[in-house]
């Protein structure tokens, strides 16, 4: 129901004196502002365009660095959209195995006046799923069609008179077959498997929708499409990005093009309409600012799965990578650590069907894993669940059959997934899932029956498994008992409702046979262990704190579990780190708020929102974009504004005191539980019931008297003190939990909205959105031929980078050198040794080259080639190393320049290119 309908007098009105409606408590004094709240008919009503434009991310100035990239995407197909020779954008599908290349790059040069206009403007808009950006009286509107595996630029303003080109292309080491038929070109490569022999691959097809259009092949990784803008200066390309296992390419680029109808926005507006609201504030911006990366993730959810798999490898989101095929970790492979938070983070939004790749990848591998199992692991029956599985249902995993690594012991992956499997019924009422999932489930619990081992003790033990990643050859690790002790229970009732009691009766009394946690002593404080053993350390994991969360075996009453968080060894040094979530169901509220804006400090070093995988590192440097510390964040949001894992609805449990916050969290039975808190205090509870069920939910006003009313105002739980209230619910219906002294009558109307961003957020030296940066130079005297990653001249002067892959700057220069074009150097090149061209210039007249090298090479691995130039005497200061400046006069034409060193395996820091004219 719109909010709208019912105006504010009707409302109170019919609150006041519907039937069987409870007494109102006395008017609040009316030298007090009314409270508010934008609970309203039964829901808390929102204005999500503005909601969630809130986070938008802005762009104080374009987007000149590929790690800067925007990310738009529709779960199939990705793209990372910059400003580099104009328009910039990696189109990227999430099936082009084993490797995820990209489709390639779409570049639009006639887009540089917009982007170097001084009233350009820019934003990532959430709410459309598109990236606006004008300037100069342009504007350029780009996007991934939620309903077609489509790319579309649409730009107004160009000059009808002037010929555009838009170029597709590769990069060395891909080879492609290029195609150009009337007006469409196109690339398309396969890729061969050798591991599992199959083929994969894609189609990049460009058109314009503009005049003159017609296609070319430039070289064997580039072709073009050249157009006139059609006589209003507006112009749309279309770039279409099928599967593609080989074929005709002309055809499949003709079909690849084809427009149908766009539910576009449709798409987007009823994603946000459904996903669950959260709008956080605070004096000093923090709350903003976490408030954004939620919706952050919610929207990269949104734009990566929808395929039939994962688009998270070992953390990294492939589909929006800028960083041309470079990437870390095994991308034909997933780990299930790094995809654990996305499901939970999902489920407590209200998107769990965003989940679907998760549950189908590893559905659609249940007889691999089965076949695996048999042969991998010793003894086995059932399904054991790789922690590392190939996308083909191979396995780095399950393995008692070769020495103990990180991966091939651990167990408790299958364990997680049951367990996930189950929590998505109970989110989602899918029923449908279930049963599919309920033989993968059985195989589960069956194999870790099989692998339990009677001991003279009494107990039933597991031998020689991993405790996650930290311990390779241990006995019942924490996880897994925790895990059993859990799944055992759900497969056995499920296993009951099908008939096979023998099953459910093994399983009930194994349950009974697990062996205690193992405590030990750490910081003077007895703590859970890892496992039962003490083997050392292999990764910064804390399998203990797994036993409260994911499998909520302990609360914040637990001694015991709040002084293992205390004396946990590795607390949060890694982005999978759940330590948030942890300190919410231990109700520490401060450690909540302290840990994520670490976690931000350490982690999110790109002004899009992604992060890497530990601290210390650079964006300039890194080729990965990380995303499992979105889930990390918004699992760890809803835990402290929402709880409800130990069967209770506990509200605000351990939401910092100085974020206010309006918002809702989905709970088990389909509910949604809204609240909105002010200073640490909940104003009403709203419940929108999305089953029939009986609710505990703990008074969220301790010692004072509450009720709780059903949407016609009726009593349905009378007032009282208790601790907790028990409340029947029927599905569809809502209901308040308010205080007698503070009825949800006396409160005044107000949707949650919000306006849209309009500038870059920070939070100490992180941000969300582009500032205003020197654009690239340009410059009529001089271009870069190759390598194309040093083909952006930099404006020498102070403060200038020098390096593509550094963030190394300038800190001084001689003065013949200020305001010239300065080729940067790329480090990861210091020992290349390479061929005499490794940069090859463009000079359009007479010019002075100079070159400023490293002085520790002197004598040592300076090159041959820098012999041709003279010495000037002078230096150029750089926050990295000053360097030694050497000049040489050259004609016009092309130079060439060798690499930075000539002794093989020696080299520092690489030298810089400055030209000038003469």
């Amino acid at each position: 129901m719109p909010v709208g309908r019912w105006t504010l007098p009707i409302l109170i009105t019919l609150l006041a004196t519907s039937a069987g409606s409870v007494a109102a408590a006395g008017p609040i004094p009316q030298t007090e502002p009314s409270p508010t709240t934008a609970w309203h008919d039964g829901a808390l009503r929102t204005g999500p365009a503005g909601l969630v434009g809130r986070s938008d991310l802005v762009q104080e100035g374009p987007a000149w660095r590929a790690y800067q990239a925007m990310p738009l995407g529709n779960g199939v197909l990705g793209a990372a959209v910059w400003a580099e020779k104009g328009f910039s954008a990696q189109l990227n599908r999430v099936d082009t195995f084993p490797d995820l290349e990209s489709a390639g790059r779409l570049v639009v040069p006639g887009l540089d006046p917009l982007m170097r206009a001084a009233d350009y403007k820019g934003r990532l808009a959430l709410y459309d799923g598109q990236l606006v950006q004008s300037g100069g009286g342009m504007s350029a509107r780009s996007y991934v069609r939620a309903d077609a595996d489509q790319f579309v630029l649409e730009v107004t303003g160009a000059d009808p008179g002037k010929t555009q080109t838009a170029d597709l292309k590769l990069w060395p080491g891909r080879t492609p077959t290029t195609s150009a038929a009337g007006a469409v070109a196109a690339l398309a490569e396969t890729f061969k498997d050798d591991a599992s022999g199959g083929v994969a691959g894609a189609v990049a097809a460009v058109t314009a929708r503009a005049r003159d259009v017609s296609a070319s092949v430039v070289d064997p990784l580039t072709v073009r499409l050249t157009f006139r803008p059609n006589r209003d200066g507006s112009f749309r390309l279309v770039v279409g990005v099928p599967s593609y296992k080989g074929g005709d390419v002309k055809t499949a680029a003709r079909h690849a093009v084809v427009e149908a109808h766009s539910n576009h926005l449709a798409w987007w507006h009823d994603f946000w309409a459904k996903a669950a609201p959260m709008r956080i504030t605070s004096a000093d911006g923090t709350g903003e600012y976490v408030e954004n990366l939620r919706t952050l993730q919610l929207y990269t959810m949104a734009a990566s799965m929808r395929g039939p798999v994962p688009s998270t490898h070992g953390a990294v989101v492939r589909m929006f990578s800028s960083s041309q095929d470079q990437a870390d970790w095994d991308q034909d492979a997933y780990w299930h650590f790094n995809l654990r938070m996305l499901v939970s983070a999902n489920l407590g939004a209200d998107i769990g069907d965003l989940n679907a790749p998760y549950f189908d990848f590893y559905l659609d591998q249940a007889a691999a894993m089965k076949e695996w199992t048999s042969t991998h692991w010793t003894g086995a029956r059932g399904i054991c669940v790789p922690e590392f599985l190939r996308y083909d249902g191979t396995a780095d995993g399950c393995d008692n059959t070769s020495e103990p690594n990180y991966t091939t012991r651990i167990l408790s992956s299958g364990a997680e997934l049951v367990n996930n499997i189950w929590q998505q019924y109970r989110y989602t009422g899918d029923r449908a899932l279930l049963n599919r999932s309920y033989p993968l489930m059985r195989e589960v619990a069956d194999f870790y029956l099989s692998a339990l081992t009677p001991g003279e003790d009494g107990y039933l033990h597991l031998e020689h498994v991993n405790a996650l990643e930290v311990q390779w050859d241990t006995n019942d690790p924490t996880p897994d008992l925790a895990g059993m002790r859990v799944i055992f229970p759900i497969v056995a009732d499920l296993a009951s409702a099908r008939g096979d009691d023998a099953f459910a009766g093994q399983l009930r009394e194994a349950v009974g046979k697990l062996p205690p946690f193992r405590t030990v002593q750490r910081g003077g404080e007895e703590v859970l262990a890892w496992s039962g053993t003490d083997e050392e350390a292999h990764n910064t994991q804390n399998p203990e704190m797994e036993a409260l969360w994911p499998w909520g075996l302990f609360d914040e009453t637990s001694a015991l579990m709040q002084a293992t968080f205390r004396q946990r060894v590795y607390p949060q040094d890694k982005d999978w780190g759940m330590d948030a979530t942890w300190a919410a169901r231990l109700g520490q509220s401060d450690e909540v708020k302290r840990l994520l804006l670490k976690g931000i400090a350490d982690f999110q070093i790109y002004p899009n929102g992604f992060t890497v995988h530990r601290p210390g590192q650079e964006a300039v440097r890194n080729h990965s974009f990380y995303n499992e510390w979105g889930g990390v964040v918004t699992t760890g949001l809803q835990e402290a504004l929402v709880q409800s894992y130990d069967g209770v609805v506990d509200v605000a449990p351990a939401w910092p005191s100085d974020w206010d916050v309006s918002g809702a969290v989905q709970i088990e039975g389909g509910h949604r539980i809204s609240t909105e808190v002010k200073d640490g205090v909940p104003n009403l509870v709203g419940i929108e019931a999305g089953s029939k069920d009986t609710l505990r939910v703990r008074n969220p006003w301790p010692g004072q008297q509450v009720r709780v009313i059903d949407e016609h105002g009726r009593a349905v739980v009378a007032p009282t003190t208790a601790d907790v209230l028990t409340v029947p619910v029927a599905a569809h219906a809502s209901y308040v939990v308010e205080r007698v002294a503070v009825p949800l009558s006396s409160f005044r109307f107000v949707p949650l909205t919000g306006a849209p961003a309009n500038a870059v957020k920070t939070v100490g030296n992180r941000m969300l959105g582009v500032p205003a940066s020197e654009p690239p130079l340009a410059s009529d005297l001089v271009s870069v031929r190759t390598p194309e990653k040093l083909s952006n001249l930099v404006k020498a002067q102070t403060g200038a980078p020098i390096y593509v892959d550094r963030s190394y700057t300038i800190t001084d220069l001689p003065a013949q050198l200020a305001g010239q074009a300065l080729v940067p150097g790329a480090n990861d090149d210091s020992k290349s040794t390479g061929p005499v061209d490794y940069i090859t210039l463009e000079l359009s007249q007479p010019a002075t080259v100079y070159v400023a090298f490293d002085p520790r090479g002197e004598g040592d691995w300076w090159p041959e080639w820098l012999s041709s130039f003279t010495r000037t005497g002078e230096t150029v200061g750089t926050t990295d190393q000053r360097l030694i400046l050497f000049k040489r006069d050259v004609p016009a034409g092309q130079l060439a320049l060798g690499a930075n060193s000539g002794i093989v395996d020696k080299g520092n820091s690489t030298y810089l290119t400055f030209v000038t004219s003469r």
